[in-house]
């Protein structure tokens, strides 16, 4: 099967880990290590995704005493995007689709251009309206 969106293990291990991490509620610090328990991924990468995922400004460290992660945005305003934005970059495809060999622009554009366009600004549009609040509330996994 062709995959459309296959978005890669950065992706879905920071989807897995902040779905666990907002169904805790409003406040929640929670350490990479029970995250890592809890999902089957390594602590190790789980700080790296972390880190990046910081930097975006969807979870904020804490040290010392109370130290781990918490969400700095309530879970309804962290959308998909912005969660495979922070750990993936940004989503661009940035040759043809037709001729790999070519770069492909509005003002040199192929017979698909146009419409490889449209469907990545729809995909785009649909994963800026999924938000984290939505998918916790849908998975499988319970607090």
């Amino acid at each position: 099967m062709t995959k459309l969106l296959d978005l890669g293990a950065r992706s879905e291990y920071a989807i897995a880990a902040l779905v666990r991490l907002a169904q805790r509620g409003e406040g929640a610090i929670v350490t990479v290590k029970e995250l890592a328990e809890e999902t089957g991924i390594s602590q190790h990468f789980l700080y790296n995704i972390f880190d990046d995922l910081a930097k975006a400004g969807i979870v904020r460290s804490f040290r010392g005493a109370k130290r781990g992660f918490m969400l700095c945005r309530p879970p309804e305003e962290i959308s998909f995007y912005d969660i495979v934005a922070a750990v993936e970059g940004m989503i661009e495809k940035p040759h043809c689709l037709l001729d790999r060999n070519r770069v492909c622009s509005a003002s040199d554009p192929c017979a698909a251009h146009f419409f490889w366009i449209g469907l990545r600004d729809y995909a785009e549009q649909s994963m800026r309206e999924l938000t984290l609040a939505q998918i916790a509330k849908k998975a499988p996994f319970g607090k």
